[in-house]
């Protein structure tokens, strides 16, 4: 029973995403946005607020790449999957009023941590750009 309670606890701490906000302003307007985002395992999910409108969605590593490879460790043969990030993340918004906002992210830490900070570049449907950097 003890064992039980001790592998969920490790669960929840495993599961367990960072989470942070990003600095964006739309570019000619001067019009501050704010981006919360969630650290995932394989993608991360964004939410803001613009004009009124709600958008979220994810972000994906766009330069991503995974292979198999074995390993040999004392004596045992294993595989194992391995991949490795780019650091350059796009990431898709929907709004709740039907509009959009595409971007695309530079993580400074290139295996992908989100919380390492970072630059990126965002669209809105419209047109408009928001700089972001976190």
């Amino acid at each position: 029973m003890k064992l039980c309670l001790l592998l969920v606890a490790a669960s929840f701490v495993v599961l367990a995403a960072c989470s942070g906000t990003m600095q964006g302003v739309v570019r000619g307007e001067g019009t501050r946005v704010q981006i919360e985002y969630e650290q995932g395992m394989d993608r991360d999910y964004y939410r803001t607020t613009l004009d009124g409108e709600n958008f979220s969605g994810q972000a994906v590593d766009a330069g991503a790449t995974s292979g198999v490879g074995t390993v040999f460790t004392g004596g045992a043969v294993g595989t194992v999957v391995v991949t490795n990030s780019s650091g350059n993340f796009v990431a898709v918004l929907i709004g709740d009023r039907g509009s959009t906002v595409r971007c695309q992210m530079n993580y400074a830490d290139s295996s992908g941590f989100t919380t390492a900070g970072g630059v990126g570049i965002c669209q809105h449907s419209d047109g408009r750009i928001i700089d972001v950097a976190w």
